[in-house]
């Protein structure tokens, strides 16, 4: 009877045991699914190292217990957390695993768990130059779904140290495992897809603000580097004409450099010139793989590069680029990202270009209603002209008759003569000028134009005020090209040219100033070069554009109709004229006429 006791006692204690170690790994469980639930306050690391700790409290003959994550861009198994005496940590910090290889590898691979008993003796294991310290060896793997993303692997110094019970309460750890790590993923991916949204949707609200070209690829390149800390970003457009890629916005010091240098590519050259020419984005996590690649002096670090096309309609326009160095790595999402934000920006670009020709349409209007009006006015100008000259001849026509008759009378004296010739001179000469009013508004007939002798012209021109230059002190410089072919015209008209162009030269200095004339051939071009430059003050700045339309000027005395008769009579001619202030003071009016063409 004793015995039975003995034997009742035992089993009792046997089941209190149970009870209590099943209570203990309850609440471990419990105390870790507590922590999965509280995981974006602590992160994963906090569970994993909770589980490894965990793990090595509730298996008994346990040293060490360690949790390898999947690095799957070096094709390595890292440790994440570890437990277990602080020198086997430390060697297990330094032991990182090849995939496919020893039991880890075989758990990963097929997705079992592998409980050896005496690593000395089991194949499975793979001998290393370091002999292990411990004897048994359990691994589980971490899933999550159908993908392994690490194990979890107890050992121990003890042969055959782990049993079915250890195998499934590590297999339960290796769940909340995959769970922790699982939801940090998701929480660091959901956190990312948020930081990009609210980046993104801030880069297309500035975009979207702005109607200035340059303004808009500045932001693009500041917006992208502020934002997701890129190591250098910069933006290209295509220049058709000679087919280079002018940098026109660039991020940093770096940035400024080059803009300053003002450096290009060639289409064609680099991953820029590579995405340019082919219009497909491109991306690379090890920019010495890729043969194209062009390695900027100024960004020696630049490890992986990223270039997305610029397009409007089907067309290249341009390339953003962004570059980076380790420890990032671009993902597909970084790419779609920085697409996302190319195709923005050609919008914008498309509305800033639609701006601006909506504003050049808008000037060029204004301009050609600004023309009609002085068209008008010089229409009105000459149908005045026109009729005044005509009325001011029939009375001028009658006192030469008048005169005429006075210079037959015999008593006259001989300073009354003189007199008279003098006033009979000064009449002719008013008759003169009328008729070259009238003839200046007279519609051109293509049998008026002759060959004119440009040189001579402008000696004649010389010789009429000569006399009022000197009384000025204006000193005169003509520079003639001996050979100057004739140019086609009405001589009168191109003479009242040369004179309204000489006045205003000389009614703009003062006295001492020079007055320089010169003349030359264009033959490539067909035409005939003649500039006058003075040395007085120059063009007004806000009159300068302006300075042939009508009523413009800035004399006091002036009508501001000589330059307006000037260009009007040009472009009757199919010349043209320009005016600009010399670099070394003075205006400077440059005229082009058309040769006479030979027989």
């Amino acid at each position: 009877m004793a015995k039975a006791k003995t034997f009742v006692g035992k089993n009792e204690s046997n089941t209190a045991l149970q009870l209590k170690k099943q209570l203990k790994e309850s609440r471990t469980l419990a105390a870790i699914g507590r922590a999965l639930s509280e995981m974006e306050h602590g992160g994963s690391q906090r569970v994993l190292q909770l589980i490894v700790d965990s793990a090595l409290d509730l298996i008994p003959n346990a040293q060490q217990a360690v949790i390898h994550i999947v690095n799957a861009e070096e094709n390595i198994l890292s440790p994440m957390a570890i437990a277990g005496s602080l020198e086997r940590v430390a060697e297990s910090l330094q032991i990182k695993m090849q995939l496919g290889k020893g039991v880890a590898g075989q758990v990963i691979r097929d997705g079992i768990i592998i409980n050896i008993s005496d690593v000395d003796k089991d194949p499975r294991f793979l001998p290393s130059k370091v002999m292990p310290r411990y004897r048994s060896l359990l691994v589980v793997p971490i899933q999550s779904g159908k993908q392994r993303i690490g194990t979890i692997s107890m050992q121990s110094n003890i042969i055959s140290a782990f049993s079915t019970e250890d195998e499934e309460l590590l297999n339960a750890l290796a769940i909340d495992a995959a769970i922790a790590l699982e939801n940090t993923r998701s929480f660091e991916a959901t956190q990312q897809r948020l930081k990009e949204v609210n980046a993104l949707y801030g880069t297309i609200k500035v975009l979207a603000a702005s109607l200035d070209p340059q303004e808009l690829f500045d932001n693009v390149v500041d917006l992208l580097q502020k934002n997701f800390d890129f190591y250098y970003v910069q933006l290209f457009l295509l220049d058709l004409p000679n087919a280079n890629l002018i940098l026109k916005a660039g991020s940093g010091e770096v940035g400024k450099q080059l803009l300053n240098d003002q450096f290009h590519l060639v289409r064609g050259t680099g991953i820029v010139g590579h995405v340019a020419e082919t219009g497909i984005a491109f991306f690379t996590n090890n920019v010495n793989d890729v043969v194209f690649f062009l390695r900027n002096p100024l960004l020696p670090d630049t490890q992986f590069e990223l270039a997305v096309p610029i397009k409007i309609s089907l067309d290249v326009i341009g390339v953003l680029d962004v570059q980076d160095k380790p420890p990032k790595q671009f993902k597909e999402s970084d790419l779609q990202l920085v697409q996302a934000v190319g195709d923005q920006l050609a919008v914008a670009l498309s509305k800033a270009n639609l701006y601006t020709d909506l504003q050049n349409a808008m000037q060029q209007e204004q301009s050609i209603r600004s023309q009609l009006i002085q068209s008008e006015r010089l229409a009105l100008v000459g149908r005045l002209l026109a009729s005044v000259s005509h009325e001011l001849n029939n009375p001028l026509q009658a006192i030469q008759n008048a005169l005429f008759l006075l210079t037959e009378e015999a008593d006259l004296s001989e300073q009354g003569r003189q007199d008279l010739g003098i006033v009979l001179s000064e009449t002719e000469r008013m008759a003169v000028l009328i008729e070259r009013l009238r003839s200046a508004y007279r519609p051109i007939r293509g049998v008026d134009f002759q060959a004119v002798e440009l040189n001579n012209l402008i000696e004649d021109v010389y010789a009429l005020i000569s006399t009022h230059m000197r009384h000025k002190d204006i000193a005169f410089e003509f520079i003639p090209d001996p050979n100057l072919e004739p140019v086609s015209g009405i001589s009168d008209q191109l003479r009242q040219v040369v004179l309204n162009l000489f006045l205003n030269a000389v009614e703009a200095m003062k006295p001492g100033g020079r007055l320089t004339v010169q003349t030359q051939n264009l033959i490539e071009q067909g035409e005939v070069l003649f500039s006058v430059k003075d040395t007085g003050p120059g063009i007004e700045p806000e009159i300068l554009p302006r300075i042939f339309d009508a009523f413009i000027t800035s004399k006091y005395t002036g009508t501001g109709l000589g330059l307006t008769i000037t260009h009007d009579i040009l472009q009757h001619h199919h010349g043209r004229i320009r005016a600009e202030n010399h670099s070394r003071g003075g205006a400077i009016f440059q005229v082009w006429l058309p040769m006479c063409k030979k027989e």
